[in-house]
Protein backbone atom coordinates (compact mmCIF):
# COMPACT_ATOMS: atom_id res chain seq x y z
CA UNK A 1 0.00 0.00 0.00
CA UNK A 2 1.52 3.26 -1.06
CA UNK A 3 0.87 6.80 0.04
CA UNK A 4 -0.08 9.12 -2.81
CA UNK A 5 1.65 12.50 -2.87
CA UNK A 6 0.97 15.63 -4.89
CA UNK A 7 3.39 18.52 -5.61
CA UNK A 8 1.93 20.58 -2.75
CA UNK A 9 2.81 18.06 -0.02
CA UNK A 10 -0.66 16.61 0.29
CA UNK A 11 -0.26 12.94 1.19
CA UNK A 12 -3.18 10.49 1.26
CA UNK A 13 -4.40 6.91 1.34
CA UNK A 14 -7.88 5.63 0.64
CA UNK A 15 -9.95 2.49 0.83
CA UNK A 16 -13.37 1.65 -0.52
CA UNK A 17 -15.92 -1.11 -0.65
CA UNK A 18 -19.16 -1.90 -2.46
CA UNK A 19 -21.97 -2.48 0.02
CA UNK A 20 -25.53 -3.69 -0.49
CA UNK A 21 -28.50 -1.36 -0.41
CA UNK A 22 -29.52 2.17 -1.27
CA UNK A 23 -27.43 5.25 -0.56
CA UNK A 24 -29.54 6.40 2.40
CA UNK A 25 -28.95 3.10 4.20
CA UNK A 26 -25.18 3.25 3.61
CA UNK A 27 -25.14 6.90 4.68
CA UNK A 28 -26.95 6.05 7.90
CA UNK A 29 -24.38 3.33 8.60
CA UNK A 30 -21.41 5.72 8.31
CA UNK A 31 -22.85 9.11 9.27
CA UNK A 32 -24.91 8.46 12.41
CA UNK A 33 -23.73 7.52 15.87
CA UNK A 34 -25.97 4.45 15.98
CA UNK A 35 -24.94 3.32 12.51
CA UNK A 36 -21.18 3.63 12.82
CA UNK A 37 -21.18 2.29 16.40
CA UNK A 38 -22.75 -0.94 15.10
CA UNK A 39 -19.75 -1.89 12.95
CA UNK A 40 -16.76 0.39 13.67
CA UNK A 41 -16.34 1.76 17.20
CA UNK A 42 -18.59 3.26 19.85
CA UNK A 43 -19.22 6.73 18.49
CA UNK A 44 -21.05 9.85 19.59
CA UNK A 45 -22.05 12.90 17.58
CA UNK A 46 -22.28 16.42 18.99
CA UNK A 47 -24.82 18.30 16.91
CA UNK A 48 -24.88 22.01 16.21
CA UNK A 49 -28.08 24.08 16.52
CA UNK A 50 -28.82 23.29 12.86
CA UNK A 51 -28.76 19.54 13.55
CA UNK A 52 -25.51 19.03 11.63
CA UNK A 53 -22.70 17.28 13.51
CA UNK A 54 -19.91 19.55 14.74
CA UNK A 55 -17.80 16.98 16.60
CA UNK A 56 -17.62 13.21 16.44
CA UNK A 57 -15.99 11.10 19.14
CA UNK A 58 -14.71 7.61 18.37
CA UNK A 59 -14.02 5.44 21.43
CA UNK A 60 -11.36 2.85 20.61
CA UNK A 61 -10.76 2.02 24.28
CA UNK A 62 -9.51 3.76 27.43
CA UNK A 63 -6.23 4.94 25.92
CA UNK A 64 -7.59 5.82 22.49
CA UNK A 65 -10.47 8.24 22.21
CA UNK A 66 -10.41 10.44 19.12
CA UNK A 67 -12.61 13.54 19.09
CA UNK A 68 -12.67 15.05 15.61
CA UNK A 69 -14.06 18.29 14.22
CA UNK A 70 -16.50 18.07 11.34
CA UNK A 71 -15.20 20.34 8.56
CA UNK A 72 -17.69 19.47 5.79
CA UNK A 73 -21.16 17.88 5.69
CA UNK A 74 -22.91 17.06 2.43
CA UNK A 75 -25.59 14.52 3.39
CA UNK A 76 -26.09 11.89 2.06
CA UNK A 77 -22.92 11.95 -0.03
CA UNK A 78 -19.89 12.99 2.00
CA UNK A 79 -18.48 14.45 5.17
CA UNK A 80 -15.01 15.32 6.35
CA UNK A 81 -13.43 15.52 9.78
CA UNK A 82 -10.13 16.83 11.04
CA UNK A 83 -8.13 15.33 13.88
CA UNK A 84 -5.08 16.73 15.59
CA UNK A 85 -4.79 13.50 17.63
CA UNK A 86 -4.72 10.98 14.76
CA UNK A 87 -0.91 11.17 14.81
CA UNK A 88 0.27 12.22 18.27
CA UNK A 89 2.87 14.93 17.76
CA UNK A 90 2.28 14.95 14.01
CA UNK A 91 0.28 17.01 11.56
CA UNK A 92 -3.51 17.15 11.56
CA UNK A 93 -5.20 14.48 9.49
CA UNK A 94 -8.35 15.04 7.47
CA UNK A 95 -10.59 12.03 6.90
CA UNK A 96 -13.23 12.18 4.20
CA UNK A 97 -16.11 9.72 4.00
CA UNK A 98 -17.80 9.44 0.61
CA UNK A 99 -20.94 7.43 -0.23
CA UNK A 100 -22.02 7.19 -3.85
CA UNK A 101 -24.55 5.13 -5.69
CA UNK A 102 -23.25 2.10 -7.51
CA UNK A 103 -24.88 -0.46 -9.71
CA UNK A 104 -27.05 -3.48 -9.03
CA UNK A 105 -28.57 -1.98 -5.87
CA UNK A 106 -25.19 -1.32 -4.24
CA UNK A 107 -23.30 1.72 -3.00
CA UNK A 108 -19.63 2.53 -2.77
CA UNK A 109 -18.26 3.68 0.58
CA UNK A 110 -14.84 5.34 0.42
CA UNK A 111 -12.65 6.63 3.24
CA UNK A 112 -9.63 8.83 2.54
CA UNK A 113 -7.07 10.00 5.11
CA UNK A 114 -4.87 12.93 4.15
CA UNK A 115 -2.31 15.26 5.64
CA UNK A 116 0.13 17.88 4.42
CA UNK A 117 3.84 17.37 5.08
CA UNK A 118 7.12 17.97 3.32
CA UNK A 119 8.50 14.63 4.50
CA UNK A 120 7.47 10.98 4.45
CA UNK A 121 7.93 10.81 8.24
CA UNK A 122 4.20 10.27 8.82
CA UNK A 123 3.48 7.90 5.92
CA UNK A 124 3.53 4.83 8.17
CA UNK A 125 0.55 6.18 10.09
CA UNK A 126 -1.41 6.66 6.89
CA UNK A 127 -0.46 3.19 5.65
CA UNK A 128 -1.47 1.69 9.00
CA UNK A 129 -4.88 3.36 8.79
CA UNK A 130 -5.33 2.13 5.22
CA UNK A 131 -4.43 -1.45 6.13
CA UNK A 132 -7.13 -1.55 8.83
CA UNK A 133 -10.04 -0.64 6.57
CA UNK A 134 -10.58 -4.01 4.83
CA UNK A 135 -11.51 -5.67 8.13
CA UNK A 136 -13.74 -2.79 9.22
CA UNK A 137 -15.37 -2.71 5.80
CA UNK A 138 -16.22 -6.40 6.11
CA UNK A 139 -17.94 -5.51 9.38
CA UNK A 140 -19.85 -2.77 7.53
CA UNK A 141 -20.89 -5.17 4.79
CA UNK A 142 -22.09 -7.74 7.35
CA UNK A 143 -23.98 -5.03 9.22
CA UNK A 144 -25.76 -3.91 6.04
CA UNK A 145 -26.55 -7.52 5.10
CA UNK A 146 -28.29 -8.15 8.44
Amino acid sequence: MAVSVDPFGRRWVSAEIQVPGPIDRAWSAVATAEGISAWFAPTSFELGPDGIPRRITFDFGPASIDAVTVTAWNAPHSFAVQSSDFIRGGPSVTTEWIVREGSDGCCCVRVQHQLVADTDKWDGYLEGAESGWPEFFENLKSHLNS
